[in-house]
């Protein structure tokens, strides 16, 4: 019975690993088309290609897609409106970090303050239940 259980957990293994080895290429795929592409360079590049991308599937929707569903679905934004939207978001970015490192002493003086109270009162509860012994 050992035996079958070690089979049938190296087997698991082994499509463990190679279920990872094509997730991982999947996706390290996916990010080296999309640098190729230029969607992680300048934002102008990026709303090139979204424009590309745009282009060779507004047709296919229209075409292939019930007009009941398209008249539900909002409209694909436009190349500017996409423009707009990352450039904000960027900047968003970047405020909410310069933020966050600007606050981080007071997060850490916060954190070391905690710590240290519970420890205090860790050691309190320990001298006590020591006297009591």
């Amino acid at each position: 019975m050992g035996i079958v259980r070690l089979v049938h957990s190296l087997r698991n293994r082994k499509d463990t690993l190679s279920r990872f080895v094509l997730k991982s290429t999947l996706v390290g795929s996916v990010v080296y088309y999309s640098i190729q592409q230029g969607l992680w360079s300048k934002s102008e590049d990026s709303v090139q290609l979204y424009g590309k991308i745009y282009n060779n599937i507004a047709p296919y929707v229209k075409d292939n897609i019930p007009k009941e569903v398209i008249n539900e679905l909002p409209p694909l934004p436009s190349t500017s409106d996409l423009s707009n939207s990352l450039k904000s978001s960027w900047n968003k970015g970047v405020i909410a970090s310069m933020k966050f490192l600007s606050e981080t002493p007071t997060y850490v003086t916060t954190g070391v303050q905690n710590i240290s109270e519970t420890i205090q009162g860790y050691i309190e509860q320990q001298s006590v239940s020591e006297k009591s012994q």
